[in-house]
């Protein structure tokens, strides 16, 4: 299961290479579904950290983020935003947006 952060959580955690973001709802049935993939590509990854982010409290990392849709996953090196995927399609999908948008 992939651990819940709040917004205020994210802006506190300094990571030192690759971390992602899934955006979630828990009003959205896709984004349940996306999250099982999600954690399933983790497994398989194992290089990055995921965390998941409920919009519904965080509306100004929304507008920050320009996030306009849910499940959206947002990969960021140093707290730098490198890369979202979204529509969330399958877990081949989620793996390779892993592991082609690094710069290694």
């Amino acid at each position: 299961m992939l651990a819940e952060i709040s917004a205020r959580d994210w802006y506190k955690i300094e990571p030192l290479e690759y971390t992602a973001l899934l955006i979630t709802s828990p009003f959205c049935q896709t984004c349940t579904l996306a999250e099982k993939m999600v954690e399933e590509a983790k497994n398989i990854e194992g290089r990055t950290n995921i965390y998941k982010l409920n919009l519904q409290l965080a509306p100004d990392f929304a507008y920050e983020y320009k996030i306009q849709s849910v499940p959206m996953l947002l990969l960021f090196h140093r707290q730098t935003l490198v890369a979202r995927l979204s529509p969330i399609k399958h877990t081949g999908n989620i793996l390779h947006f892993l592991t082609n948008n690094r710069e290694e």
